[in-house]
C-alpha cells in the first residue's frame, strides 16, 4: 500500500511539474482601501484578513469589509495569527511587545503585553511570519524570497522558477514585488503585492494555462494531427503550426484568393492517411502527408462554396458542411470531386457521424441524414455535435445541452443551462461544454456537472480540439488558446462527481432500509392505500378550485411602467393567482430575484440555498414548472428586463442588471421569449398604452 501511495504521489508531481498558476487581481476598484498589502491570514470562518497601510480588511469572497481599529496601538498591522480556539491575534508595526485580540462580540480589539500572557497562549498569539506554503495535493511549494514569488518542487528541487518578467505577465501578475503569501484551506493561493493589490490563484486547477498566438490572439480553429503538431487558424487568414515539444509556432502558407471573404479559414481536420484538410470561404484545400504545399480540391457546381465544417467517417469519407448544404468527398475516387448530397437551406456549422446517421447542426435546427433522407429533429439553433464512447450523441444549443436518442431529443440539466454551447469535446467519461462564459464538465454516467473557473476568454464556435494521447484539451477564443490537462483532472472529477452521486444514492438506500426494517408488509399496504387516497382527494380538490386564468398573447400583453425612482419589487404581480404556485416555486423565484444581476449564479447555488441536492432540485423544477433550473432563472430575468424597458432604462444598463454577460446574448434571449428585440418591444408597448380620456365634470 505504501508503494502504491508513493507511485501516485510521484505521478501527481510529474503532472503538475512546470505548471504555472494563473492569478486574478483585486484592487481599490474592488473595495480595497489601499493597493499595498502587508500581510494575510484566514480566520475560522474561512474569510481572508488583509492588512494594508491604512487599515485592516476582511474579504468573504464577494466584498471587503473594514475591521474597526478600536483598541489597536497602531492602524498598521504587520502580523495576523489564528489561535486554536479560532481567536484572531494581531501585532502592529514596531509594537511587537504587544499583541491584540479581536473580540467578535464587541467588534473591537483588546491589547495585552506579550509578557503577561501564559506560555501556551503566547505560542498561539505570537508566531513567526511564515512565508512558505506547501500544497497538500501535490509536491509544490510556494514562498517569498527577496520580495518575489518562488515556486519549487519537493521531489525535484531543480524544477523551480520565479514569477518574474514574462512569466509573471503570463500568469496574470502585474507586479514583481510581494510582501505576503497565504495558502488557504480551500486551495487558493493569495499573494499581497506592494503596489498592485491582492492576487489569488486556484492551485487545484493549475493544469489550466493560456497560449497567446502571435500576431493575432483570435483563434478560429485548431487541430492536433497524428504527429503531435498543433495546427492553429488565427484571425481570418493565417495558419500556424506548433510542432510537438516546441514553443515556437511557424507560419504555413496555403492558397488564397484576393477576396477577403475567400481568405477566411474555418475548419481543419486530418484523415487516416495523414492528409490535412482545410475548409475556407474560398473552398477546400488538402496537403499530402509528405508534401509541403496545399492543393485545391474540386467542388461540384459553378458557384463558389464556403466551407464551415469538416468530418470524417469510419470509411474515410470526408463530409463537408458549407453554406449550400452537405458535400461528400470519397477517398477512392480517381478524380476527387466533392458532390452535393443534401441541401438544408442554411449554413452548416457542424457535422458529426453516429453509426449510420449523419447529424447536421445549423442555425435553423438539428437535422439527421439516414438512408439518403434528411429530417429535422430539433427546431432551435444547434452549434456543436459530439458522440461519446457509448455511441450517444450530444448537441450544444442556444439553451444548453441536449441528448439525442433513437427516437427523440431530450434536454439535459447541467451547469451550462441557459448558455450558448459553442463546442463540445468528449474525453473518457466526461463531456466538455464550451460556452460563452467558460467551461462545464459533465459526467455522462452520473449526470453531475462541474464548472471550471478560468480567466475570461470568449470561446468561438468549432475552435476546440483534443490530443487523446496526452489528454490535453485546447479551446480557441478571442484571447488565444486555453490548454487544459484533462488527464490529470480525470480522477479528481471522477471521484468528486461520483462521490456526490453516491452520497445521494446511499442516503436514499439508508432511508429505505430503515423503513423496511421497522415495518411489515401490511403496514406498507395500508400506507400505500392512504397515500393513494390522499393524492386522489388532493388532485380532485385542486382541479375543482383552480379555474383557468386566460392569458393575453405576449405580443399584446401590457406591462405596467415602473418609475425610475421606484423601489425594487417582486416580479410576481400582487394580484397573481399565487394559490397555484407551490412553496417551492415561490422560494425558487425569490432566490432567482435575489441573484438577478449575478451572471455567475448557478444551479448549485440555488440547490444550496434551498437546502437540497442538485438532483432533487432539477426533478422538482421539472415537475413544478416544466423547465430546467437556469431556464427558469432566465425567464425571471427577461420578465424583469421587460419591466425595465417600460421604465425607460437604457438597454446597456438592463442587460448587466439582469445577469447577462453581453448585449448580444441578452437580445437573442429576449427575442426568443417575446418574439421581438428589446427596442421593438419598448416601442410596441408604448403604442399599446391606453389613451387617457379628457373627462369634464358635470355642472
Amino acid at each position: 500500500m505504501k508503494k502504491l501511495l508513493t507511485i501516485l504521489f510521484v505521478l501527481v508531481a510529474l503532472v503538475t511539474e512546470g505548471q504555472t498558476l494563473h492569478f486574478h487581481q483585486l484592487t481599490v476598484k474592488d473595495g480595497l482601501p489601499h493597493n499595498s498589502i502587508i500581510t494575510l491570514a484566514q480566520d475560522a470562518k474561512g474569510d481572508i484578513w488583509v492588512a494594508t497601510h491604512v487599515g485592516l480588511m476582511r474579504y468573504d469572497g464577494r466584498q471587503f469589509t473594514a475591521i474597526p481599529s478600536d483598541g489597536l496601538p497602531d492602524k498598521r498591522v504587520d502580523r495576523i495569527n489564528l489561535a486554536k480556539d479560532g481567536t484572531m491575534w494581531v501585532q502592529c508595526f514596531e509594537r511587537h511587545q504587544q499583541v491584540s485580540c479581536y473580540d467578535t462580540l464587541s467588534q473591537h480589539f483588546v491589547t495585552y503585553n506579550v509578557s503577561d500572557l501564559s506560555d501556551s497562549l503566547r505560542e498561539q498569539a505570537v508566531q513567526p511570519l511564515n512565508r512558505t506554503f506547501a500544497d497538500p495535493r501535490s509536491s509544490r511549494v510556494w514562498e517569498i524570497k527577496k520580495r518575489q514569488l518562488l515556486q519549487t518542487d519537493m521531489l525535484k528541487p531543480e524544477n523551480q522558477f520565479t514569477y518574474t518578467g514574462q512569466t509573471a505577465i503570463e500568469a496574470g501578475l502585474k507586479d514583481e514585488t510581494f510582501y505576503s503569501l497565504l495558502l488557504d484551506r480551500q486551495g487558493i493561493l493569495w499573494a499581497g503585492s506592494a503596489n498592485n493589490g491582492l492576487f489569488f490563484a486556484d492551485t487545484r486547477h493549475s493544469h489550466y494555462r493560456r497560449m497567446v498566438c502571435q500576431p493575432n490572439p483570435l483563434v478560429r480553429a485548431t487541430c492536433m494531427d497524428s504527429k503531435g503538431t498543433l495546427w492553429i487558424a488565427i484571425g481570418d487568414q493565417q495558419l500556424l503550426a506548433l510542432p510537438k515539444g516546441s514553443r515556437q509556432t511557424t507560419h504555413v502558407d496555403y492558397p488564397m484568393t484576393d477576396s477577403i471573404e475567400g481568405r477566411r479559414l474555418r475548419a481543419i481536420v486530418e484523415d487516416g492517411k495523414g492528409r490535412l484538410w482545410l475548409g475556407t470561404h474560398d473552398g477546400l484545400y488538402m496537403k499530402e502527408n509528405s508534401a509541403t504545399d496545399f492543393s485545391r480540391m474540386k467542388i461540384a457546381g459553378k458557384k463558389a462554396v464556403a466551407v464551415y465544417s469538416l468530418c470524417l467517417d469510419k470509411e474515410g469519407n470526408l463530409w463537408i458542411g458549407t453554406n449550400r448544404g452537405v458535400y461528400l468527398l470519397k477517398p477512392d475516387d480517381r478524380q476527387p470531386q466533392a458532390q452535393l448530397v443534401d441541401s438544408t437551406g442554411s449554413t452548416i456549422s457542424k457535422i458529426a457521424v453516429d453509426k449510420n446517421r449523419l447529424w447536421i447542426a445549423t442555425a435553423k435546427g438539428l437535422y439527421c441524414r439516414a438512408d439518403g433522407k434528411i429530417t429535422q429533429w430539433y427546431e432551435d439553433a444547434a452549434h456543436a455535435i459530439v458522440t461519446d464512447a457509448r455511441g450517444q450523441t450530444w448537441v450544444g444549443t442556444d439553451n444548453g445541452l441536449i441528448q439525442v436518442s433513437e427516437q427523440s431529443v431530450q434536454p439535459v440539466s447541467t451547469a451550462a443551462d441557459g448558455h450558448i454551447v459553442k463546442d463540445l469535446l468528449c474525453w473518457r467519461d466526461f463531456l466538455w461544454c464550451i460556452h460563452e462564459q467558460g467551461l462545464c464538465c459533465v459526467n455522462i454516467y452520473t449526470g453531475q456537472s462541474t464548472i471550471l473557473h478560468t480567466e475570461h476568454n470568449e470561446y468561438l464556435d468549432g475552435s476546440a480540439c483534443i490530443d487523446s494521447r496526452t489528454g490535453t484539451l485546447y479551446f480557441g477564443g478571442t484571447m488565444g488558446i486555453d490548454c487544459l490537462q484533462a488527464d490529470s483532472l480525470d480522477e479528481q472529477l471522477r471521484s468528486g462527481t461520483s462521490q456526490l452521486w453516491l452520497e445521494e444514492i446511499s442516503e436514499e438506500l439508508r432511508v429505505k432500509s430503515e423503513e423496511s426494517g421497522s415495518t411489515t408488509w401490511y403496514y406498507w399496504l395500508i400506507g400505500l392505500l392512504i397515500v393513494v387516497g390522499c393524492g386522489a382527494t388532493y388532485y380532485y380538490m385542486r382541479k375543482k378550485n383552480q379555474e383557468p386564468v386566460p392569458l393575453m398573447p405576449e405580443e399584446v400583453r401590457e406591462v405596467e411602467p415602473i418609475p425610475a425612482d421606484a423601489p425594487a419589487r417582486s416580479l410576481i404581480p400582487a394580484d397573481a393567482p399565487t394559490r397555484s404556485l407551490s412553496p417551492f416555486v415561490l422560494k425558487a423565484t425569490a432566490i432567482a430575484e435575489a441573484h438577478i444581476a449575478d451572471a455567475d449564479f448557478t444551479a448549485e447555488q440555488m440547490a444550496q440555498e434551498l437546502a437540497m441536492s442538485r438532483t432533487k432540485l432539477f426533478q422538482l423544477m421539472k415537475n413544478e414548472t416544466g423547465k430546467a433550473v437556469m431556464e427558469f432563472v432566465r425567464d425571471i430575468r427577461l420578465d424583469y428586463a421587460a419591466q425595465q424597458l417600460m421604465a425607460g432604462t437604457p438597454i446597456g444598463e438592463i442587460y448587466m442588471a439582469c445577469g447577462f454577460s453581453d448585449p448580444s446574448s441578452f437580445r437573442r434571449s429576449f427575442a426568443k421569449k417575446f418574439g421581438i428585440n428589446p427596442s421593438q418591444y419598448r416601442e410596441q408597448q408604448k403604442n399599446l398604452k391606453p389613451q387617457t380620456r379628457n373627462l369634464k365634470p358635470e355642472i
